[in-house]
């Protein structure tokens, strides 16, 4: 073998050790969403897919989702290392187990985007004409799981209320057809009755921030022991996502793009409908615009904790074993301008 073949074979071998070093140094994490991958979900689509994970060192595996509860019960049980899921049944979960077992290090949602959805016909314009009437909801759904704080707090029996338990899908079609008289959901579902023949002008929606359940909303979570073994990794993903969801609020355009790419049947219009109600309801705050992304005011968070432990009949829980912000990057890098 003469002297350039050589040096190009030992050259190769060095490249080829350096790119498996690499590869094997780089973090890889599995995130599930709290449900289908939607508009309002697209800033991750756009992380993994435009290269904010990959930019920041880490692979991050991106699924689909079946509800908050069930997203948060997949990472205690060490199936998925972290999701976005509600806080507030990350609180329900933990003051259940009497122990931390989820832990939010990246809180997305200012504000917990839940609502009532009713026709206007129905009549139902305040929480008491609840009293008697069909809710249809998926079970594992955060809007129904947190519907007893919308109880306790407009002095409304939860008792008092039928539910339907139902898919997604024939929620939408029960509301339509009247075989339901409200359903529980996320403002984000108002923009998918589009498709039905129903508009914002034909809908009542009570939101629970307007009566008296101004609670934190999604938030990006895992457990105490993943974050504490692996907390490089956690900041990795926590600032790719902090930057895809900034880049989503600049041009939201760019994240439907890259929901299109994964999802191609997708109505990019209701989509981008959806994101935009997100932005605009939960994202977009005096509080985030003055501190940024994942600014969390601790009093407030002590009270969301303390009206879910509450109204749950929860132990009480200390604010350090349900959020650590350890994790989040420069409040400067967090600013939406």
């Amino acid at each position: 073998m003469n002297q350039s073949r050589l040096m190009g074979l030992i050259a190769a071998l060095v490249l080829g050790t350096s790119a498996v070093t690499a590869a094997a140094q780089t973090p890889s994490v599995k995130l599930t969403l709290d449900f289908s991958i939607q508009g309002q979900q697209s800033p991750f689509v756009l992380a993994a897919e435009d290269g904010y994970f990959a930019r920041e060192g880490v692979n991050v595996q991106v699924d689909r989702g079946y509800g908050s509860a069930d997203a948060i019960t997949k990472v205690a049980s060490g199936a998925y290392d972290m999701a976005f899921a509600d806080l507030g049944a990350l609180i329900q979960f933990n003051g259940r187990q009497n122990e931390a077992r989820a832990l939010s290090v990246f809180q997305i949602y200012d504000v917990a985007p839940m609502v009532v959805l009713s026709l206007k016909k129905a009549g139902i314009t305040k929480p008491s004409d609840l009293a008697g009437k069909r809710i249809a909801s998926p079970t594992g759904a955060s809007s129904r799981v947190m519907f007893p704080l919308f109880a306790r707090a407009n002095g409304l029996d939860s008792s008092s209320v039928h539910w339907l338990d139902v898919t997604p899908q024939l929620r939408e079609i029960l509301l339509v057809q009247g075989q339901t008289d409200a359903t529980t959901a996320l403002i984000t579902d108002v923009a998918g009755l589009d498709h039905l023949g129903i508009t914002e002008t034909d809908l009542h929606v009570m939101r629970y921030s307007d009566f008296g359940v101004a609670l934190y909303g999604h938030c990006l979570l895992t457990t105490p022991q993943f974050a504490d073994r692996n907390p490089d990794a956690i900041k990795k993903v926590v600032k790719g996502a902090a930057e895809a969801w900034k880049a989503a609020v600049a041009n939201p355009d760019a994240a439907i793009a890259a929901l299109k790419k994964r999802e191609p049947l997708i109505e990019e219009r209701v989509e981008r409908a959806r994101l935009d109600l997100i932005i605009k309801s939960a994202i977009l705050t005096d509080w985030v615009k003055r501190d940024g992304l994942g600014a969390v005011d601790p009093a407030r968070m002590e009270h969301t904790i303390k009206m879910v432990a509450e109204t749950f009949k929860l132990p009480a829980l200390a604010v350090s074993s349900i959020y650590r912000p350890d994790y989040l990057p420069l409040q400067t890098e967090l600013r939406l301008n």
